[in-house]
């Protein structure tokens, strides 16, 4: 699965389980590689068998929650990400999740919350710094904005990804509405 083989590692993991069917590690892992090759359906099926066997399972919850927000299920993934918080409140990336969530559900002020506390446990969580920079942008706060993409932007400096690109645009963006805003006043 590491090297990117996702159905291959689908039936090693069901040979796997043929061994071992209580397995909530391998439910997991099955329900990640299938979610690579879009059998969304069968993920979230593999990850409820994961919860089933070991309802303490943090990623099994986390990647559950995922998937149902792949599916834009995102009351049902918040859910998933909140039994995650429950059992680690310390995961920084579920913290994420969460916030993404929220995001999505167009809640900006409560995604802020979570990408806060993501990044007050890990400060270098890049994706968490253009989440909370996104959701700020949406509540007119493009100071604040402006900083989270710049901190996003330092931590990702080496992958020109299409998310580093449009934060450049989401700063330019920013910083003309603040410009804006100071000759109106």
């Amino acid at each position: 699965m590491n090297d990117g083989f996702y159905s291959d590692a689908v039936l090693s993991y069901d040979r796997a389980l043929l061994l071992d069917p209580d397995n909530s590690y391998f439910w997991d892992n099955r329900g990640v590689a299938l979610s690579k090759i879009g059998l969304l359906d069968e993920a979230q099926e593999s990850f409820e068998f994961a919860l089933d066997v070991d309802p303490s399972n943090v990623r099994a919850w986390s990647n559950l929650g995922v998937c149902l927000a792949s599916r834009r299920q995102f009351e049902e993934a918040l859910n998933s990400f909140e039994q995650a918080i429950n059992l680690n409140p310390e995961n920084d990336e579920v913290w994420n999740n969460k916030g993404s969530a929220l995001f999505s559900l167009k809640r900006y002020q409560e995604a802020v919350d979570a990408y806060e506390t993501a990044l007050r446990i890990n400060s270098h969580n890049a994706d968490a710094w253009a989440g909370k920079g996104s959701a700020l942008g949406f509540l007119e706060k493009y100071e604040d904005a402006i900083f989270c993409m710049e901190q996003f932007m330092q931590l990702a400096a080496e992958s020109l990804t299409p998310q580093v690109e449009e934060s450049w645009a989401m700063i330019l963006e920013w910083k003309m509405k603040l410009k804006r805003e100071k000759d109106e006043d």
